[in-house]
């Protein structure tokens, strides 16, 4: 059995049982990059406007609360975690309870220290985001021209570290033009690749998202491309066949049932905790907070899980030909549509896009 079927196995077993398995902690909202498409970014500024962010001693105890509670992998997140002069305080009183922790990270800010920190105490994987190849494109995008050449030094830190990295990445208007030469240095580096098939609206930032957003259709075409350009010929020919036998699936005929319940791990093996100390079923549910810094972790999971037990999904998804190659859930329909269970017509416009452009000849 693989780490994946591990891991995947455990998750069903906790979301079946309403065991936190997986948990994330945001610990700031603050970041060093001001990305345009951010759904969360805030000054310091913005940020004490609204709250302080929990302490180190908070985390910590909630990390021990949180592991008595089940939880076993975690991610760190932010904002820029990386920010927190006290990141590697809680870094290590974290792992040290026997956590299987994952860092979000621009990597703009790595440090020798930090790399000591996860030689000694490493990490599951740290996820770098990277935005672009070049100056302009983390001038135009993130608001920091610099940040390139401070990301690529950070990988290449990590990686000498022999920290097991993972790129992730979005494409917008802004820096879509660089896609192949992402992919081009992830196969370079051997460092796995994936892009976000859906870019959440600004949930929680305190700024209007500019337009960098690209079309539903054009986010579909950018997606397939990716994943062509990703995939071995092997599991080419494996999506291929599969988006073939999605389309001539005959239960896209049948009629709609009533709207069920959502079988995400959202609130029934997985939360999120805000930098301010608000839990959430997932990052962009912000409708079901819970308040865990004045509950206490275990009474805000149990009510997390009460109200993921009302999150519907839409009925129209649930008999959809696209719907095993379309990256919908509640948190999806719920930031377009303003329901959990409302069809985002935006999404089925990216996915019927995604599969033609799959199926074309390359």
């Amino acid at each position: 059995m693989s780490d994946l079927d591990i891991k995947d196995y455990v998750f069903r077993k906790g979301a079946a049982k309403r065991i936190p398995v997986s948990g994330t902690f945001e610990l700031t909202a603050r970041c060093n990059l001001s990305c345009k498409m951010c759904y969360v970014n805030m000054s310091k500024d913005e940020q004490d406007k609204l709250g302080a962010e929990l302490t180190a001693q908070e985390w910590i105890e909630l990390g021990r609360q949180a592991v008595d509670a089940g939880m076993i992998y975690l991610l760190l997140t932010g904002g820029e975690p990386l920010l927190r002069p006290d990141f590697a305080q809680i870094y290590k009183s974290l792992i040290e309870m026997g956590l299987m922790i994952t860092v979000n990270t621009n990597a703009t800010l790595m440090t020798p220290q930090i790399i000591d920190l996860f030689r000694i105490h490493r990490p599951e994987k740290v996820n770098v985001t990277l935005y672009g190849m070049s100056d302009e494109t983390y001038g135009g995008l993130c608001g920091y021209c610099a940040g390139f050449e401070k990301a690529l030094r950070g990988i290449k830190m990590l990686k000498e570290a022999g920290v097991r990295v993972n790129l992730n990445t979005t494409f917008t208007r802004k820096n879509v033009g660089d896609l192949e030469k992402i992919v081009a240095f992830a196969k370079e580096n051997q460092i796995p690749i994936r892009m976000t098939g859906f870019i959440f609206p600004p949930v929680r930032n305190q700024h209007p998202a500019e337009d960098v957003y690209l079309s539903p259709e054009e986010m579909g075409q950018r997606a397939a491309w990716f994943d062509r350009l990703t995939l071995t010929p092997e599991r080419l020919a494996q999506r291929q066949e599969f988006i073939r036998k999605c389309l001539n699936d005959q239960s896209a005929e049948l009629e709609a049932p009533e709207c069920s319940i959502s079988s995400c791990m959202a609130g029934r093996g997985a939360f999120w905790i805000t930098w301010d100390g608000k839990m959430y079923p997932c990052g962009m549910l912000p409708q079901y907070e819970q308040n865990v810094r004045a509950k206490g972790f275990s009474p805000a999971w149990k009510d997390t899980c009460a109200a993921a037990d009302t999150m519907l999904v839409c009925a129209e998804c649930k008999v959809c030909k696209y719907q095993k190659i379309c990256p919908s859930c509640a948190a999806v329909s719920m930031s377009l549509t303003g329901e959990s269970n409302g069809l985002a017509r935006e999404l089925c416009r990216r996915t019927e896009a995604y599969a033609k452009a799959f199926l074309e000849e390359m």
